[in-house]
């Protein structure tokens, strides 16, 4: 069986939340690219079984695709913020990771072109929890799998007059972003007591997103981030689907922007309609060892046997002489 050939403008975008998992399946050939889009539910209780099964009825929904797959997730208790990276390469783009991971304790981070500008998008979420349900996602038989932050996935098909934005995906797991020209600024869970899901509410009111780059505690960050979010009444939320105008569905329909933004999103992305992406880089904490700990195998006896002799050899004199001398037998 031949490995499948990735072709522009082909992929598949999950929204993976704990009780719910949505997808779309985009294509170069379709008319209006968008191919298929499904909605499943996870049984509560089943742990990773349930969330591989769930994944596995959605790729057959979806006509069993073979294209490159992005997973949108965004955890309760997650944050995002982003720090210039414009002319950064090598070391310094390390040590610019590095700061960020002790400033925000965001081990995850993601590089962003804007044009001329690059941005450094530090994420602060649970880093092994990503990586079990990016691989649960490759179990399901999903190929050619990479994580994506729900807001930035989001960002990709907001129009660009959009400036904040809350997303309400499932019980208990909701989000809201504050956007710059298609990029999320900062973003972070917040409760989703007394909202419908799933929902998608957009506000164009103007906001100076150069306030969060002081923020650095993520309690501050999510609060602001609330307050901004719920000032002002919110506008009709328009998707753009690759520079193209995604169509109005109504809410109950699987196809609706209120239910498949983010995995519209995610698959504008894992087709390559969104120009350079990078995938999620996870910094692994350094093991510092404790001068305090012993360390019994760096030194250690190999044998309890006295040393052995070295064998006796003849002089340089006796030498000579048995040259010269025959042996006697």
């Amino acid at each position: 069986m031949s490995a499948p050939v990735a072709i522009r403008g082909d992929g598949v975008g999950i929204e993976l939340t704990r009780d719910v998992v949505r997808g779309v399946r985009l294509s170069s050939s379709a008319p209006a690219r968008l191919v298929a889009a499904a909605e499943v539910p996870i049984a509560s209780g089943g742990g990773d079984r349930a969330i591989v099964d769930a994944l596995v009825r959605l790729r057959a929904e979806l006509g069993d695709p073979r294209t490159p797959t992005r997973v949108a997730v965004f955890p309760p208790g997650s944050t995002s913020s982003r720090v210039d990276a414009t002319g950064l390469t090598g070391n310094d783009l390390s040590r610019r990771r590095s700061e960020l991971a002790d400033s925000t304790k965001a081990l995850s981070s993601v590089l962003l072109d804007d044009g001329p500008r690059r941005w450094l998008i530090g994420v602060r979420w649970d880093d092994n929890e990503i990586r079990r349900l990016e691989v649960l996602t490759e179990r399901a038989a999903f190929i050619d799998v990479s994580v994506d932050p729900s807001p930035l996935a989001l960002a990709r098909v907001l129009d660009r007059t959009i400036t904040r934005v809350r997303r309400d995906a499932s019980t208990d797991q909701s989000f809201a972003a504050v956007i710059s020209h298609g990029v999320a600024v900062a973003a972070a869970a917040i409760d989703s007591i007394g909202r419908m899901t799933p929902g998608l509410s957009c506000n164009d009111a103007t906001t100076s997103v150069g306030w969060f780059d002081d923020v650095s505690e993520p309690a501050e960050l999510a609060a602001e981030i609330r307050r901004l979010t719920d000032d002002g009444p919110p506008i009709e939320c328009h998707l753009e689907l690759a520079g193209e105008s995604y169509p109005d569905y109504p809410a109950h329909d699987l196809r609706s922007p209120q239910r498949q933004c983010v995995a519209l999103g995610a698959a504008v992305g894992a087709a390559g309609l969104a120009g350079r992406l990078r995938p999620v880089d996870i910094m692994l904490p350094a093991v510092i060892a404790s001068p305090e700990l012993e360390r019994p195998w760096a030194i250690e006896r190999m044998s309890n046997l006295p040393k052995a002799d070295e064998p006796r050899t003849i002089g340089p004199l006796k030498r000579l002489v048995s040259k010269v001398l025959p042996r006697r037998r």
